[in-house]
């Protein structure tokens, strides 16, 4: 329990990092280091059910992606500067490392085992942004046309 706590608030304190490191401005920071510690709290609890990298990424990012979609409209700013911060918790920097690592030492079993989960994470994390992002333009779009409708008939 501890180990997961302790998990999340270092992955808020990488995030706040990062957001310092891109300059985001004051009034947003707040919002993007929420989305790094909400991936990974999301991510931990995704896991921790299916034991599948795959889907823990792909949920938290969906989650992300939303949560950057939401706070981009209610603070009036680019959904970027709360979508980077919010998934540089999931990026598989460490498996990352350890794929070259296997690699270099000509380890081929562990090679394609991190390489493979390295993959996974990454395709996760893809596969959940362009999810929501394919789904919200769907929606917007229909929003739009609604309204352009409703518009018409009260004009008439």
């Amino acid at each position: 329990m501890w180990k997961n706590i302790i998990q999340v608030l270092m992955a808020g304190v990488g995030t706040l990092g990062f957001t310092l490191f891109f300059s985001v401005n004051k009034k947003h920071v707040a919002a993007a280091t929420f989305g790094g510690l909400l991936s990974w709290t999301i991510y931990l609890v995704v896991y921790h059910i299916t034991e599948s990298i795959f889907l823990g990424n792909m949920i938290a990012s969906m989650i992300v992606c939303l949560w950057s979609e939401l706070m981009a409209r209610k603070l009036k700013a680019p959904t970027n500067i709360f979508m980077i911060p919010g998934i540089i918790p999931l990026l598989p920097g460490g498996t990352l490392y350890y794929t070259m690592e296997a690699m270099l030492q000509r380890n081929k079993k562990v090679f394609v085992q991190k390489g493979l989960e390295t993959v996974m994470i990454t395709v996760g994390i893809v596969a959940g942004i362009v999810a929501v992002s394919v789904i919200l333009v769907y929606f917007f779009t229909l929003l739009k046309k609604y309204k352009e409708n409703l518009n018409s008939k009260l004009t008439c």
